[in-house]
């Protein structure tokens, strides 16, 4: 309704879907998405991933599983006028033109859960609306964390400019060339952020 450069830009939609399961209506609740945060450790017990990573398809999938709702046997159904049980599930409507992926790594020895991901990404099977929804996107800016924990460590950005397309890295006052392939060397990454390409 108040729309500015800021919601053109990074804003999107979201339904939040809940199921009763005793007489299997769906309520929808759409909200703004524009930032979406990955908790890394859920996600690698949630695939059941024997390694210590995960990937970008692996935090969508997470995102959108039905959950079962806390104390769920108290929410009460309008449509069936009775207390149930009730699943919860999220799916993206329409993606922002600038997605902003936030990932949580917990603390400890859980803060070392890795994440693949790629410079070109497709979200097409994630988008519900995706005949007018942007779902194609290009990785424009990192933030890594260098650390063994959430207590310390160092943070660097990496940005691509749109001019000559070339990766820079962005350490305190440092600004040096860089690539895809040192982004993925150095430290975890923390933020990724991604722009819509136009097809």
């Amino acid at each position: 309704r108040f729309k500015s450069i800021i919601s053109e830009e990074f804003y999107g939609y979201f339904n939040s879907m809940m199921k009763c399961c005793s007489c299997n209506v769906m309520t929808h609740n759409v909200q703004v998405l524009h930032i979406i945060f990955f908790p890394l450790e859920e996600v690698r017990k949630f695939v059941q991933s024997p390694y210590n990573y995960v990937t970008l398809d692996n935090c969508f999938e997470f995102y959108e599983k039905p959950e079962l709702l806390k104390n769920s046997n108290q929410i009460y159904c309008n449509y069936c006028k009775r207390y149930s049980i009730a699943y919860n599930q999220n799916k993206i409507i329409i993606s922002p033109k600038t997605l902003i992926i936030v990932f949580n790594r917990g603390k400890g020895l859980q803060y070392n859960v890795g994440i693949q991901f790629e410079q070109i990404i497709d979200l097409k099977k994630y988008i519900f609306n995706n005949n007018i929804s942007p779902f194609y996107y290009e990785l424009v800016g990192v933030i890594s964390h260098i650390g063994s924990n959430d207590m310390g460590g160092h943070f660097i950005a990496f940005c691509k400019n749109s001019y000559d397309c070339e990766w820079y890295k962005y350490n305190d006052e440092l600004v040096n060339k860089s690539s895809f392939q040192e982004i993925r060397k150095i430290g975890l990454p923390y933020v990724l952020f991604y722009s819509y390409i136009k097809t």
